[in-house]
């Protein structure tokens, strides 16, 4: 982790004054593998023993070892990790008891 990009910060809550955040990190800026998660507790961010794992590295190996290129047909897109990873975090939020 001592190497990892900071890829994205998303905060969640009222407008004025969000209640958890999410630090998105990687190895670089498109492959997400982790996210730091937050909460505002009497005005600072205290960050939570839990951490959510993206399993981006993985699937591109394997999206990139099973392309054939000898199909003559053009390359697929692969996948958004990035905004997977973020939709993931905004599912987590959702997800969380508030106090």
């Amino acid at each position: 982790m001592a190497d990892s990009t900071l890829i994205d910060t998303l905060q969640f809550g009222p407008e004025d004054a969000p209640t958890q955040k999410y630090e998105i990190y990687g190895d670089d800026e498109k492959t997400p593998t982790y996210a730091l998660i937050y909460q505002q507790r009497d005005g600072s961010w205290q960050k939570l023993d839990e951490t959510l794992s993206f399993a981006a590295k993985e699937e591109q190996e394997e999206a990139t070892n099973t392309l054939d290129y000898g199909s003559g047909d053009p390359l697929p897109d692969l996948r958004d990790l990035v905004t997977e990873a973020k939709e993931r975090c905004e599912q987590h939020w959702h997800n969380t008891p508030r106090s």
